[in-house]
């Protein structure tokens, strides 16, 4: 199959949070159908500019759209939500080993990433949805800077009644906050019950991930258990 990039047109554009765009792609009758097989993987865009650009892949896999993402220049919101039916998008093949979702069947599962890498977990996790009992306990850790950059607020209810904790975590609150503060890595568990068996995901920083990770270890979590999209 050719790995050529394709025209796929945009099924809706909305802005989510705080200067990032939702930007969904239908790849229905495409080449591209069926192509997105993991949580995690990549696919390049090419706007106007003429730039390809890489961007995670926020829908889970299989899906009839391909959903990303973007965080963009408050200058470029508006020009990006005005895209309709009408347009197209020039999108590569999806790339990349993505996240092994397959070795965490049978564990808890603790998802943790701060700023857009959430658009990566957000494929996990809408991945395990109808899968939901093949898993155990599950855990989003979500940072971001300010409240008003948290995206996906629309799904935390729907992930909460699968029995998916979602604890957002904001390092710069603001007024009307009453959530969880500072860093992620603050957030994390004193211990796991059995940390062993437990299954991580990591889709952010670098700063993030070691700080994370050195936690995590502490914890008693193997770095076996530490799992990237990269």
């Amino acid at each position: 199959m050719s790995d050529a990039p394709l025209h796929l047109p945009v099924v809706s554009a909305r802005e989510i949070a705080s200067r990032q765009v939702l930007l969904a792609l239908s790849v229905r009758g495409t080449p591209l159908a069926g192509a997105h097989t993991v949580p995690g993987q990549y696919a390049r865009l090419t706007f106007e500019d003429g730039v390809p650009r890489q961007f995670v892949i926020a829908s889970p896999p299989n899906s009839p759209t391909l959903e990303f993402l973007l965080k963009v220049p408050s200058e470029r919101v508006d020009e990006l939500t005005t895209l309709g039916p009408s347009d197209r998008v020039l999108v590569g093949r999806p790339h990349g080993d993505g996240f092994p979702i397959a070795k965490a069947e049978g564990h808890p599962v603790l998802l943790v990433g701060v700023g857009s890498g959430v658009a990566a977990l957000h494929s996990v996790i809408e991945h395990m949805l109808p899968r939901r009992t093949a898993y155990g306990e599950a855990t989003l850790l979500y940072g971001v800077r300010y409240q008003n950059e948290l995206a996906f607020t629309d799904r935390f209810g729907t992930w909460a009644g699968h029995g998916i904790k979602v604890v957002p975590v904001v390092s710069r609150p603001g007024e009307g906050w009453d959530g969880a503060t500072g860093y992620v890595q603050r957030q994390l568990p004193k211990r796991f019950t059995k940390p062993a068996e437990l299954c991580v995901f990591l889709c952010g920083l670098p700063e993030m991930d070691k700080a994370v990770a050195a936690a995590l270890l502490e914890r008693g979590v193997g770095r076996d258990q530490l799992h990237r999209n990269w």
